[in-house]
């Protein structure tokens, strides 16, 4: 047996190959590769799904924020490299050994953890490294160019360099920083982070240190900053087609990845000046339709859209009325609208001519759109097509 789902969300796989294209048609320089970031459940899309399509286009680099998400992905991409973005507990560390995860570095602290543990007896348990344990193990190393956030800040590089150095059971398979201010029309921040990079990347190799890779580039500053490309991108919100900022960087050919839907689960006719939710934020201006769908904010669909958000039914605009509860949200169909009890509605998604993105619901609330689609919740499906 098996029921229909009364919201979901549906995920086009072959948007998201399309979208991937259009990253690799953005890189002019065929020595970079991809890194795909696909942390938090992959911007909300599904993680698993997500990375076997990637991997099956040709990706061979992931990025996630924990080595929860890192062991997880590993049982879909046996042979890819995954680098966790976060930091790391020592207790932890098994199981950046036995899954072959490539911490990132980011304190001495960290550095000297890391090694004291590859030292360890543990590590020579065969069920953690396998026959070989005498491999210097990779890493990449953050540099702090301007985020505030993980990372060696940039001027403090030969103090902790020069205790990496002394931990030869580590290899600097790469460095990397994050750029604070790709997103604002004035680029001067972020050609100072550039090149505050590009001298730091100069003291490491003064140590003596070689890399393989250099990255530095999130999705606007792949569109915006083609010094910044290297020879590794970490692509994110793009890949999902979502626009980082619509003002900044206008991507014409990426196609939105998820939509959000419901059915309509009640109808109820009201008269003129009834009431609707919780707090009477909405009085009818006359005799209408509410419908009721069964998703809110439990679901992830914010309170914050309450009186202000559309939905679509029928290529059909209509508006979302009075608060957005737990478990339901209410739409003022009007008086005259011929719609079905357990008729789809869209949320997020293109209904015909009508189109409402993720972009779109984020303004209404002053939010970004990585926020809409990393809330929708895990009670919703997903439901994939476009690719088998």
């Amino acid at each position: 047996m098996r029921s229909i789902h009364t919201a979901w969300a549906e995920i086009d796989l072959k948007a998201l190959r399309n979208n991937l294209a259009q990253v690799r048609r953005r890189i002019p320089g065929r020595n970079t590769q991809i890194l795909a970031v696909v942390k938090a459940d992959a911007y909300g899309h599904g993680m698993k799904r997500v990375a076997k399509v990637l991997a099956k286009s040709g990706v061979q680099f992931f990025g996630v924020a924990n080595i929860d998400e890192a062991t997880e992905l590993r049982s879909v991409c046996p042979t890819q490299r995954i680098l966790v973005l976060g930091s790391f507990h020592a207790s932890q560390l098994p199981f950046f050994i036995h899954y072959r995860i490539t911490p990132t570095v980011s304190s001495v602290e960290d550095v000297q953890v890391l090694s004291r543990f590859l030292k360890s007896d543990l590590t020579h348990d065969s069920r953690l490294r396998g026959n070989d344990n005498s491999r210097p193990f990779p890493v990449h190393v953050k540099i702090d160019t301007g985020m505030g956030r993980l990372g060696v800040w940039h001027e403090d590089l030969e103090q902790f360099f020069s205790v990496l150095k002394t931990s030869p059971n580590l290899y600097v398979e790469g460095v990397y920083t994050h750029f604070s201010s790709a997103d604002k029309a004035d680029k001067k921040f972020t050609r100072q982070q550039i090149e505050r990079f590009r001298k730091a990347v100069q003291k490491i190799e003064a140590l003596g240190i070689r890399p393989k890779y250099f990255h530095a580039a999130n999705s606007l500053g792949l569109l915006r900053f083609a010094k910044a490309h290297l020879n590794l991108v970490r692509p994110g919100i793009i890949l999902y087609g979502i626009q980082p900022d619509k003002n900044i960087a206008n991507v014409p050919g990426l196609k939105p990845v998820l939509s959000l839907k419901a059915r309509v689960s009640f109808l109820k006719s009201v008269k003129k000046g009834a009431s609707i939710s919780y707090g009477a934020s909405y009085i009818t201006p006359q005799a209408t339709q509410i419908a009721t769908l069964p998703i809110g904010y439990s679901h992830g669909y914010r309170v914050g859209f309450s009186n202000k958000a559309f939905v679509a039914i029928r290529g059909r605009k209509y508006p979302v009325v009075g608060r957005v509860t737990m478990d339901q949200t209410l739409v003022d169909l009007g008086p005259r609208a011929r719609v079905c009890r357990w008729e789809t509605v869209t949320l997020i998604g293109r209904d015909k001519n009508i189109n409402i993105s993720a972009e779109d619901l984020a303004s209404l609330i002053g939010s970004i759109p990585y926020e809409i689609v990393c809330s929708i919740h895990s009670r919703i499906p997903r439901i994939y097509k476009g690719i088998r």
